[in-house]
């Protein structure tokens, strides 16, 4: 097996651990508006983690307008979105070394 090949069987497992931690939260009640990171904290961790917008965007299946509207502070997100970017933003916390910190 190539680094390569290796590298997105990690990847893949990532995203699967993501989506049964989604999957887990989803059957909880919404997390309260101030759960939420500030649009400039969601932008600082998504950079530091080395996610685009349209990467992120393709994670949480919807549009990279939606994620960066999510930026500007023009809109939070709702649903399963916003459960699903809470946890994603949570892992991403971890990996940049910011584990402690709140959201």
């Amino acid at each position: 097996m190539s680094r390569e090949d290796e590298n997105s069987e990690n990847e893949e497992r990532t995203v699967e651990q993501l989506i049964a931690e989604a999957e887990a939260l989803r059957k909880r009640p919404s997390a309260p508006a101030e759960d939420l990171p500030t649009p400039e904290e969601r932008k600082r961790v998504r950079k530091a983690y080395g996610l685009t917008q349209d990467g992120l965007a393709k994670l949480l299946k919807v549009h990279r307008i939606t994620v960066s509207a999510w930026e500007r502070g023009q809109y939070d997100p709702t649903g399963k979105s916003r459960d699903d970017y809470l946890v994603l933003f949570a892992h991403m916390k971890k990996e940049i070394g910011e584990e402690g910190a709140e959201a």
